[in-house]
């Protein structure tokens, strides 16, 4: 069992490393700059399994007091797997796998417009409709909190969690030659 895990790691890592390895070593001058702009601050995000990349642009309606702000919002991000908290047990020539809880990691887009604000008002007559930066985040935080609930509900927690335990079963077969059973205890997700 420790092996197997082991040899899944070994194996993230070394695709990790051979990708570091050909863009390092690249004869492409235009990237050669951005590369060695890039350090590897923590292992830990490339032992995880991406299943599934979410992108979606979201309408932000908000009240603070008596302003009120009606915007735009692009936000990214991804659902994923940590490999090392797989729970795997061998049994002769079969491997038991539990799915561990998913990763939810929800960003505001860095591309221009991303975060774009339609209408500002405020209640009272003579009373300002703006909004401070602070306000702006705060907001932003709500509307990822919210987002993330709404990636539960619409069912992209169960797809990915579905298409890992397909894809763990098929790259563990062909790696192994073992039968795999990978187990969900909990098909639609850990919502908080």
């Amino acid at each position: 069992m420790r092996t197997l895990k082991t040899v899944i790691i070994l194996s993230v890592l070394i695709i990790a490393g051979a990708l570091i390895f050909w863009f390092h070593f690249s004869k492409d001058v235009a990237r050669a700059p951005e590369i060695e702009k890039a350090k590897i601050s923590d292992i830990s995000t490339m032992l995880r399994l991406c299943t599934m990349e979410l992108y979606e642009e979201v309408p932000v309606k908000a009240s603070i007091g008596s302003r009120h702000l009606f915007a735009r919002e692009v936000l990214t991000g991804t659902i994923s797997f940590d490999v090392e908290k797989l729970e795997v047990e061998e049994c002769g020539d079969t491997l038991k796998i539990i799915l561990p809880r998913e990763i939810i990691e929800i960003y505001e887009a860095t591309e221009p417009d991303s975060y774009k604000v339609i209408d500002t008002w405020n209640d009272n007559l003579f009373g300002t409709s703006n909004f401070t930066a602070a306000e702006e985040n705060i907001i932003k935080g709500k509307v990822r909190k919210s987002y993330r609930r709404a990636v539960y509900a619409k069912g992209y927690v169960e797809c990915a969690r579905k298409e890992t335990a397909q894809n763990l079963t098929s790259h563990l077969t062909a790696l192994t030659d073992k039968t795999v059973i990978v187990t969900d205890p909990s098909p639609k997700g850990y919502p908080d």
